[in-house]
């Protein structure tokens, strides 16, 4: 393990420094590090200022070279040399010194006791960075050496333990992503290690239900965001404030595209609905692909209940999208009794216009823009963008709106 302290300046006082059940006398909690958690090496980050600046009074020795000799026969003692922090350049020459000496899995331990100024929110950010851009580094413990949390003539000093905050650093980039893309697995792996969550089965509805919605499989994102919600009703009950609000944050993602029996005949146009809720969902978090795939699949299954067929019955399916190419290609080619073939069907034009769009952006998306049997792009400007496809979405996604607003509600 490799530990990292700052060379602090002022006068040392003889202490006696606590961790848990462990006690060390020394006038250097450096020492105290070293008794406590036996690092390999132990990286003093120092000033010029610091490093030379004597033990004491009493003893002239510069304080580097005393406690270099101190700790030899302990650990390998490194010297760090840093510049004062006096700006924005020092400190940034600071953060990538720190980050230099921290190797891909590497175990280390930070001492932020002696950071002046900035220096331990530098030290922290450093930390931050290297757990993501050094593979397999491990961060054992960051401490502090809390001479002041106790009187000054009380002669032990408790060591505190920092390093449950830097699993805040894991809920933050959990957070985003879900934020962001609205998947929940990175949480659902945070939740295990939560102990007044561990041993629950919230972590296994989270990763579930992302699941479902990473593949698509809208009828089981129903179900399963309704199994969600009772799990997080039961979990807000046993976590602190902070986690109270990410409950409630996950749960005002995923509770509206929920669904108890999403196959029943009677839950047949709520289930239109809540597919509607999804592709609103898909398209809020990005996620383009789905969204058209599921609209289209959607257009088909309103199809069959206009006709009142059964729309999770593959032939029914079928029939419903054969008739939609039919009737599409018919009113493209002027067909004056186009109209005529899908009576009763509310909003023909515009779900046709719809199916059309829907169908073409489909294919050439799932295709991955490459040409059809008829195309040819080789020596060609490509005709479309994902820009211009993210937009025909949302233009997709209007239209839709409006045939669900006269038609399902």
């Amino acid at each position: 393990m490799k530990a990292f302290t700052f060379l602090g300046r002022g006068p040392l006082r003889e202490s006696t420094y606590v961790f848990g059940e462990a006690e060390y006398s020394t006038q250097f909690l450096a020492e105290a590090i070293v008794e406590f958690f036996n690092p390999e090496s132990l990286f003093f980050c120092a000033t010029d200022s610091a490093a030379q600046e004597p033990v004491s009074d009493e003893i002239r020795t510069d304080r580097l070279t005393f406690l270099t000799d101190l700790l030899a026969e302990r650990t390998n003692v490194v010297h760090v040399p840093i510049p004062e922090g006096a700006d924005e350049k020092q400190l940034w020459e600071i953060f990538n010194i720190v980050v230099r000496e921290v190797q891909d899995d590497d175990r280390v331990l930070f001492d932020i006791t002696h950071g002046f100024r900035s220096l331990p929110f530098l030290t922290f950010l450093a930390l931050a960075y290297v757990r993501n851009v050094r593979r397999g580094v491990e961060i054992e413990r960051i401490i502090y050496g809390a001479y002041e949390a106790v009187e000054r003539d009380e002669p032990r000093k408790p060591v505190f333990d920092l390093t449950p905050f830097v699993s805040l650093l894991d809920w933050l980039g959990a957070v985003t992503m879900f934020q962001r893309s609205g998947d929940a697995r990175p949480i659902a792996e945070l939740i295990k290690t939560r102990e007044a969550l561990a041993g629950s089965e919230l972590s296994e509805a989270l990763t579930k239900l992302s699941e479902a919605l990473l593949t698509n499989r809208t009828l089981d994102a129903q179900k399963s965001a309704v199994a969600l919600s009772r799990h997080l009703d039961r979990a807000k009950s046993v976590v602190d404030q902070p986690f109270q609000t990410l409950m409630t944050q996950i749960h005002n993602s995923y509770e509206p595209l929920g669904l108890q029996n999403p196959t029943e005949p009677e839950d047949d146009l709520e289930s239109l609905r809540k597919q509607h809720k999804q592709i609103q969902w898909y398209a809020d978090n990005r996620q383009y692909l789905q969204a058209v795939t599921l609209t289209r699949e959607w257009l088909i299954s309103w199809t069959c209940l206009q006709l009142e067929s059964d729309w999770l019955t593959g032939a029914d399916r079928q029939k419903a999208e054969d008739n939609l190419n039919n009737w599409a290609k018919a009113e493209s080619r002027g067909n004056p009794f186009a109209a005529l073939a899908s009576p009763g069907l509310p909003q023909r034009d515009l779900c046709l216009q719809l199916w059309r769009q829907v169908r073409s952006l489909r294919n050439s998306l799932a295709h991955c823009g490459m040409p059809g049997p008829t195309q040819e792009l080789r020596g060609k400007p490509i005709r479309s963008s994902s820009e211009a496809d993210i937009r025909e979405v949302q233009e997709i996604l209007k239209a839709l709106n409006r045939l669900v607003e006269t038609t399902l509600t």
